[in-house]
């Protein structure tokens, strides 16, 4: 179906594709810090809720 030549051709192709997603991955990964999920540097950015102002215990909190 496909001349030896153009078989040829792909496989090179495909062999290239892979090599420069394995790189790019390389690279992205170590130019970037790790995640440190939920207890990273990013945690303190979490949006209050509206209408919190502060943590009271229910006992001192004023009757709605």
């Amino acid at each position: 179906m496909f001349s030896p030549t153009e078989r040829r051709l792909a496989v090179a192709a495909l062999i290239l594709t892979i090599v420069v997603t394995v790189l790019g991955l390389t690279v992205g990964q170590s130019w970037s810090p790790p995640s440190l999920g939920p207890y990273g540097t990013d945690s303190h950015a979490v949006a209050s809720s509206p209408d919190i102002v502060d943590a009271r215990p229910i006992s001192s909190a004023p009757a709605v």
